[in-house]
């Protein structure tokens, strides 16, 4: 009787399924298969808060069954009630941890949270056991990349091509992940081939919408998603987003606005996508009301924390960018080996400083360079540090012990990244632009002390309200930007430690005030060449045309940078004083040492 009530079950009589396993039931309350049939057959019928009752019935009768807490998991999630999932999934692993699948359905959980550290270490965990699976190991590489395990991501993506190949659900989650490690003509390439397997696929073209507006294609992806946008109800929340980008980035604030504001009021979107309420606080400031935007602020920054703080992520670790780097001091460099360095043509140009102080307009200039070539933020140099220590050194205090050799290796480890993971042009000196790179002055010098450098500055007080309104995912930086106060606060860390270090090196180095590069562009570019020893290039003024053309920029600027030259976000901090006064005594020194005065001439127009 059991297996007739099994096979109407597979048939798709679930009325009979469901009429068979209750006779059997009425029979023996304990009986395992009629209960599973039972369970099986309510879940088929949607009838969900049923079903869940009789699997918590089979998990207290079996509690050693491993499948019947797998099955309850799979149950609690798809009734969005995860602790009850996570407890199921938890529990299940502990009694059989060959496992696959609730190790994967643990990882999808807490992705869709936001705790990627935590998903990453389940999925990477799931897909050691099935090794072999797709669509496990695309979605174990995107979580990793946002988890910031770029290598492993990068790792995991190897040989796509194939491994994705009649999977195009798998391919998309690829193309997404290369996307966000900076390699989009791949990503297109990819999600082009997941289309073309999947035409009518509407989560792969709610992809593709996504991706042509973060390459700056906004019309091209509205045309894209208008083509799903009214037919499928399980992608409204996906689709919905993207229709709030292109609303924004087309001039409708009022609709991207409300789109927002309607998916933040669902908690359980709210609590899982913190960047919701950035979104909304950016539209509040474009409209002038500087206390809606900071109440959106603090909603999003106490949900991105709460995230945060459930991946158990180390407090120091999460304090990093608050505590002092190490120093080194004169007497210290002092006694550096000496070895021989390349000379500034054959090093990178170096464009640094701290976030939101223009770095990207800069960069994007110096690209539009003909004998220039940028690379979009990339972590390259930060890397190198593992690389030292990885040979038994001690960063910093072994930097001047580093013998040719070793400073060989790491220069050629530096360029074989570059070669591999960016899309600089071969032939064209390099651009670096990674803002922080800052902080690793003493590395630079260490192995291109001949390199030019560039200290993008801003007016700190915009520079530190404009971070407090950016989502960041690496989690100390995060943690940092929690606060206005804290955000001051490691904006001094990071000063603090240039001004040491550019007192001990001899640097090639050019300050520059974003304030001044708005306001004079050609006399500015003119500049930029004259200290890189360039012939200057009529084509640095019109950088916004090279920069629509070269497509993805991987910054919170993205959007800004296509656009010609303005004042706005100039003197924006005026309007937020009275939520900067506990950092402003903080900031004061730098507002002084870069000849900032006490007030400044705010604009009306100033949204970020």
């Amino acid at each position: 009787m059991l297996q007739n009530g099994f096979q109407a079950l597979q048939t798709g009589d679930l009325a009979r399924a469901e009429q068979i396993s209750r006779q059997l039931v009425a029979r023996n309350p304990q009986d395992e298969g009629a209960l599973l049939l039972l369970a099986m057959s309510l879940d088929a019928q949607t009838r969900l808060d049923e079903a869940a009752a009789i699997f918590e019935r089979l998990t207290a009768l079996f509690p050693e069954r491993a499948e019947h807490w797998l099955n309850l998991g799979y149950l609690e999630r798809s009734r969005d009630n995860t602790a009850a999932a996570r407890h199921a999934l938890e529990r299940s692993i502990a009694l059989d941890p060959q496992q696959c699948e609730p190790l994967r359905e643990l990882g999808l959980i807490e992705s869709a949270a936001g705790l990627n550290h935590i998903a990453a270490v389940h999925l990477s965990a799931a897909l050691a056991l099935q090794p072999d699976d797709a669509t496990l190991r695309a979605q174990t590489a995107r979580t990793c990349q946002r988890a910031g395990r770029s290598d492993e991501a990068t790792a995991l993506l190897q040989g796509w091509a194939n491994w994705t190949r009649g999977n195009p659900d798998a391919l998309a989650d690829v193309a997404w992940t290369l996307m966000e490690n900076g390699d989009m003509e791949t990503a297109g390439h990819a999600l082009e081939l997941a289309e073309r397997q999947a035409p009518d696929n509407a989560s792969i073209l709610a992809k593709r919408a996504a991706f042509l507006e973060r390459t700056n294609r906004v019309d091209d992806a509205g045309a894209l998603l208008a083509r799903i946008s009214l037919r499928n109800d399980d992608l409204k929340e996906e689709i919905d987003v993207v229709r709030a980008q292109i609303a924004g980035r087309s001039g409708n604030a009022d609709e991207a606005y409300a789109i927002y504001e309607t998916l933040v009021r669902d908690e359980r979107i709210a609590l899982r996508r913190p960047e919701l309420f950035f979104a909304l606080a950016q539209i509040s400031d474009k409209r002038q009301d500087a206390a809606q935007a900071m109440s959106w602020l603090q909603q999003g920054h106490a949900v991105q924390m709460q995230q945060l703080r459930a991946s158990l992520a180390p407090q120091a670790e999460l304090d990093a960018m608050l505590m002092p780097p190490v120093d080194v001091s004169a007497q210290d460099y002092a006694g550096w080996l000496g070895v021989s360095s390349p000379s500034a043509t054959e090093s990178p140009i170096f464009v640094v400083g701290f976030p939101r102080s223009g770095t990207t307009l800069l960069e994007t200039i110096l690209d539009a360079h003909p004998q220039l070539s940028c690379m979009d933020e990339r972590p390259f140099v930060d890397e190198l540090v593992q690389q030292i220590r990885e040979r038994g050194h001690d960063y910093p205090r072994d930097l001047g012990k580093l013998d040719d050799a070793t400073c060989d290796a790491l220069r050629e480890h530096y360029w074989k990244q570059v070669r591999e993971r960016s899309q600089a042009e071969a032939g064209k000196r390099l651009v670096d632009k990674n803002p922080l790179s800052m902080t690793r002055l003493p590395l630079i010098h260490r192995l291109f002390p001949n390199a030019k450098i560039i200290l993008a500055l801003r007016d700190p007080r915009d520079v530190v309200l404009s971070n407090y309104m950016q989502i960041f995912r690496a989690p100390a930086y995060a943690r940092m930007c929690e606060r206005l106060d804290s955000t001051a606060q490691g904006y001094a860390v990071a000063f603090t430690a240039w001004n040491r270090f550019a007192g001990v090196f001899k640097l090639d180095l050019l300050q520059t005030r974003h304030e001044d590069v708005v306001d004079d562009v050609a006399g500015f570019s003119r500049r930029l060449c004259e200290f890189l020893g360039l012939e200057w290039s009529e084509s640095m003024v019109a950088f916004h045309e090279h920069a629509a053309k070269r497509g993805y920029i991987g910054t919170p600027s993205y959007h800004q940078v296509v656009e010609p030259v303005n004042r706005k976000g100039i003197g924006r901090w005026q309007r937020y004083a009275q939520w900067l006064q506990p950092a402003s005594s903080v900031l004061a020194p730098y507002v002084s040492q870069f000849g900032y005065a006490e007030v400044t001439g705010a604009t009306s127009d100033a949204p970020p």
